[in-house]
């Protein structure tokens, strides 16, 4: 009897023993459990963390390329495919399904996108790539409604074949199309700025001559011609503070008149806002300079009584275009008569004035004081107003 007794109480034991290594493999499995789960709450938290920052990430990298003018793509040589990124499919005027494209063939959208004058330059591209790993690339793209934007940028290999063509490439650009137009416009002025410093020197040296002529002395020389080049530099001053684009008629009139320091009252100026080009404003700035010239010596401006009118109108009576009239009168002067000899003042204000603005002078001593007119066409006068520099 003892021995079923120990035999139960063994058996008992033993499943005392398993229920507790149950219990506590239990446990532990639990435990294990509840690690793992936090476990994976943990990484479930720093994947969404690193997503975030990812997102985040590729929106400065987005909004720097949008902000740049910039966009990007890759080439695979093989597969013979491009992947577009959003900017430099605006780029180039496209809009691809998952931005996929194709390379070669009839399908190919950059070959497409590309100016007519430019397309030569993909083969130059190709066996750069070839060569050397990365590469300055510059060309023009049309876009479907016909705007035509310039790009700058560079390719870089990525992977290459064993022999050393290039496998797969990445393309990034920006739009320099501003800068070009700046670069151009600077090159127009420089054309601008030699053209018009030869006519200038040329205009200089008729003055310098002429004047030459007429003086008797180099004292009066030096004077005359002085004088002179303070006119020719007061066109020159409203031209420059207009940016060259022509000068307003009543402004140029008014710096010509304004080193003679005479009373604003003597003056008279009337006419509607005109501007002139260049050209028109260099030959009639001179020949103002000279009218004004003459009136302080011999005419209206040498009596305290005399006064000068300088209108401007149109000839409203010769079609659609008509020509302006420019008027100078003088009044209350000493009695004038016609010069016995012709100077260069007098060259200015007729044959050069009709020559550069192919216009017509008229010139009448009157008894009054002198009155000079000149009709010029319309070709000679800025319909946009000129912008401040």
């Amino acid at each position: 009897m003892s021995t079923d007794k120990d035999e139960e109480e063994l058996l008992r034991s033993v499943a005392l023993q398993n229920a507790k290594s149950i219990l506590l493999a239990r446990q532990r499995a639990e435990r294990e459990l509840i690690e793992s789960k936090e476990a994976l709450e943990r990484k479930t938290e720093e994947l969404t963390e690193a997503n975030r920052q990812l997102r985040k990430s590729e929106a400065r990298y987005r909004t720097a390329l949008a902000a740049g003018r910039m966009g990007t793509w890759e080439t695979d040589l093989v597969a013979r495919t491009r992947l577009w990124t959003k900017e430099g499919m605006a780029l180039f005027g496209l809009n691809l399904v998952d931005g996929r494209g194709y390379v070669g063939g009839e399908d190919d959208e950059y070959r497409s996108a590309l100016h007519p004058d430019d397309r030569h330059l993909m083969q130059q591209f190709h066996e750069l790539a070839d060569r050397q790993d990365s590469f300055t690339s510059e060309y023009r793209t049309v876009h479907p409604d016909g705007t035509t934007l310039w790009l700058r940028g560079r390719g870089q290999v990525i992977d290459r074949a064993p022999d050393g063509k290039a496998l797969r490439l990445v393309s990034i650009v920006t739009d320099v199309t501003e800068r070009k137009a700046a670069e151009d416009h600077i090159q127009f002025l420089m054309h601008e700025i030699s053209h018009r410093s030869k006519n200038l020197l040329m205009v200089v040296q008729s003055i310098a001559r002429r004047t030459a002529r007429t003086a008797g002395t180099l004292e009066e020389f030096e004077n005359r011609f002085e004088r002179r080049l303070q006119g020719l530099a007061a066109s020159h001053d409203v031209l420059v503070s207009k940016n060259w684009q022509g000068a307003p008629l009543a402004e140029l009139v008014r710096r010509q008149l304004a080193p003679f320091e005479v009373q604003s009252s003597r003056f008279e100026l009337a006419g509607p806002d005109i501007v002139l080009t260049a050209e028109a404003a260099q030959a009639i700035g001179l020949a103002i300079h000279e009218l004004a010239t003459n009136a302080i010596k011999y005419g209206a401006l040498s009596q305290p009584s005399g006064k000068v009118s300088v209108s401007w109108m149109f000839d409203g009576n010769t079609g659609a275009s008509p020509p302006l009239l420019l008027n100078w009168i003088e009044q209350d002067g000493p009695p004038v008569s016609p010069p016995a000899r012709k100077g260069f003042g007098h060259v200015v204000i007729g044959q050069m004035v009709e020559r550069s603005l192919n216009g017509k002078v008229a010139m009448e001593f009157a008894a009054q004081g002198l009155n000079w007119s000149v009709s010029i066409p319309a070709t000679n006068l800025v319909s946009d107003p000129p912008t401040e520099r």
